[in-house]
Order: C-alpha cells, then structure tokens, then sequence
C-alpha cells in the first residue's frame, strides 16, 4: 500500500512538471487568471496581489512570481524566484530556482528548485525535490513529505516522511507523527527535542544512483562496450547480406577498392560533403522536399553500411597474404575483427573509422557507375 501511495506521487509530481514545461513552451507571453506582470531591474514580475481572487486554475511564470492572493482552484508556477504567501484551495504545482511557500495550500504541493523552503501550511502531502529543502518552523505538513535532496525538518509532519537525501538534519523543533525513513550515504542528525512518532530507518543509497567518478567511468566503459558488441553483430550480419545477396556487387567494390583506392577516397570525400548541402537545397522547395525526407534516411544508412566494403576489402586481402581463399564471409569476418579492435584505440579509432567510410563511400559509388555504364 505505501509503494503504491509513494508510486503515485512521484508520477504526480513527474506529471506537475511536465505541465508546468509544456505551460511554458507554448503559452511564453501570456498568464492566465488575474496576473500582473511588471518589469523590474530587467526582470520580468508576475504578482498576483493580496486583495485579489482567482475562480479558476491559476497559471504563472516569469523571472520572479509572487502569489499574494487566493485562488480557488489549483496553481501551476515557474519562475526564478517563486514566493507563494497566498491561500490556495487546490493543489500547488511549482518549479523555480529559489521556491519559498509561506502560504496555505488546502490539497497537495509538489515543488520542484534548486532552492525550496516550505514556511506555510499543507493540507495533504508534500512531494519535493531540490538542491537544498528546509521545512522550516512555521511549516505543518498535515499528509505525508516525499523528499529527493538534502532536507532540514524543524516544522510539523502529521504523518511519514521518505526521503533520498545526501545529509539529512531533524532540529530540535521537529515533529513527525509517522515514520523517517532515508536513503543516505550519512547518519540523520537529529537534534535533542526532535520527537519522531514512528521509527527512523537508514537506507543505503542504490548503486544506479551512485555518481561517483569511477562509477561513471564503468558505466561509459560498460556502454561503450555494448555499442561495441551491438555494432559488431549488426555489421556482421549485415555484411553476410549483401554478400549472399548481393554476390557480384560486393566483389566489384573490393575490386573498385584494389585498382582505384584515391579514386575511391577522393569520391567519398565529394559525396560526405556535398550530399548535405544538396538534401538542404532540396528541403528549400517544396517539390523537393519528399525526395529529401526519402533521400535523408538513405543517405544515413549508405554511412553506415559504408564499413562494410572496406571490412570486406581488408579481410580478403589478408586472407589472399596467407594464401588462403574460401568463401567471401570469412573474409568478412577476418576484416570486422581486425576493423574492431582497431577502432578500439581511443585517438587513432575515430580516424581510422572515418577514412573507413570515405573510402567505403566512393568504392561503392564508382562501383555503381562503372555498372551502370556498362549496363
């Protein structure tokens, strides 16, 4: 029952943000409800003034909000600086660099800033996530406080607090009817006076949320190597395609390869740079533009399987040094173990891997040309 309680929150606040994002990408010059914006010190001001009421949803955002009056209805705030000293009946929703509530909010909270103090009252939860989060004395959470970040308590929980908090400090004026449970890396400080309801329960934090230097240098290096794994299989399996598919192509690219290779190289530098600017030209007339959505995709596949030609190319030709043949797919795979490990190499890899679709690129368009002559 609490996982799902905890559960529904989180998607809740999630949901609260999102609104609050899509309210400000969509709706930049406008506030709805009875908002007054101002201009100060080049900041934009949005007040809306303690003699007034609002009778619907209340929509905010600006450089500073300020929430003086009432509003019968929810709030939905964002802003760089957000004080919320009004009175609202439904739920609040706020997202800000520095975020102070010292209103009344009848239904839930949901706060989101780097810096986030809660002086006021809260009828129902509280679910916030912040650099720092102070609950300060004046504070009563009459719900349960949901908490991601380092939290002071020092007001009134009538009921739980969960929080994942690097320190987390409960001062001497605390109170908290339920239970305090955390996950941290550090011991709660709990002052003498603090009076806990229910029990204090210490977590470790998860690994997944372990940002620590050498956790993230094994986490890049694990994705690095599943690319690595994934791009193999994928080429491989490619490759074999277009050698059983495509027999006689696939040995007059490797042939293109041997008898013209700055050809091949010159080629693919035309086409990797002028391809763009022609998709761009096409996308600047609208009869161009379904061919450039077709061409665009192509364009970026053909990059792609560009490494198959050159791959091919190297593994037969060691094959032939050793004076061995047999069918083109061991050659194949020869050439994409050897293309593997060299792209392996932190500097030279990425070089290498360019010069394999250069040469890839205009291999395979002379290769086309020379075909389309003939035929």
């Amino acid at each position: 029952m609490h996982s799902e309680v905890h559960s529904k929150s989180i998607e809740a606040f999630f949901r609260a943000l999102a609104l609050i994002m899509i309210v400000i990408c969509f709706f930049p010059f406008s506030a709805a409800g009875q908002a007054r914006s101002e201009d100060r010190s080049d900041k934009r001001v949005v007040t809306l003034p303690a003699d007034e009421v609002v009778n619907e949803d209340y929509f905010a955002w600006g450089d500073v909000v300020e929430i003086l009056g009432t509003v019968h209805g929810d709030v939905y705030t964002a802003g760089g600086e957000i004080r919320m000293a009004g009175t609202v009946d439904g739920d609040l929703l706020a997202a800000g660099g520095k975020v102070r509530m010292e209103g009344k909010v009848s239904q839930n909270a949901r706060i989101a800033g780097g810096e986030v103090t809660v002086a006021g009252e809260i009828g129902r939860n509280l679910t916030v996530a912040g650099g720092k989060i102070t609950l300060a004395d004046a504070a009563t959470v009459h719900g349960n406080v949901i908490s991601a970040g380092d939290l002071v308590i020092a007001g009134r929980v009538n009921g739980s607090v969960k929080a994942m908090a690097g320190n987390l400090q409960a001062a001497s004026a605390a109170k908290v009817g339920g239970d305090l449970t955390y996950r941290s890396p550090h011991p709660a400080q709990i002052e003498e006076g603090a009076k806990i309801g229910g029990m204090v329960m210490q977590k470790k934090p998860n690994r997944m949320f372990d940002f620590s230097p050498g956790q993230m240098m094994g986490a890049v290096a694990g994705l690095f190597l599943l690319f690595k794994v994934v791009s193999f299989v994928s080429t491989l399996v490619l490759g074999l395609l277009l050698i059983f598919l495509f027999p006689g192509f696939s040995r007059a690219v490797v042939s293109t390869l041997r008898e013209h290779p700055m050809a091949s190289l010159g080629w693919g530098v035309v086409l990797l740079i002028v391809t763009p600017f022609v998709l761009v030209a096409l996308l600047m007339t609208v009869v161009g533009i379904p061919l450039a959505l077709i061409l665009f995709p192509l364009y970026l596949i053909s990059l792609y399987l560009a490494r198959i030609v050159i791959i091919l190319w190297a593994g037969t030709a060691i094959l032939e040094r050793m004076g061995k043949g047999g069918h083109p797919a061991w050659g194949l795979l020869i050439g994409l173990f050897l293309y593997t490990v060299l792209t392996f190499i932190p500097g030279p890899g990425g070089l290498i891997s360019f010069f394999v679709i250069l040469f890839g690129l205009g291999a395979a368009l002379l290769t086309l040309r020379e075909q389309y002559a003939a035929a």
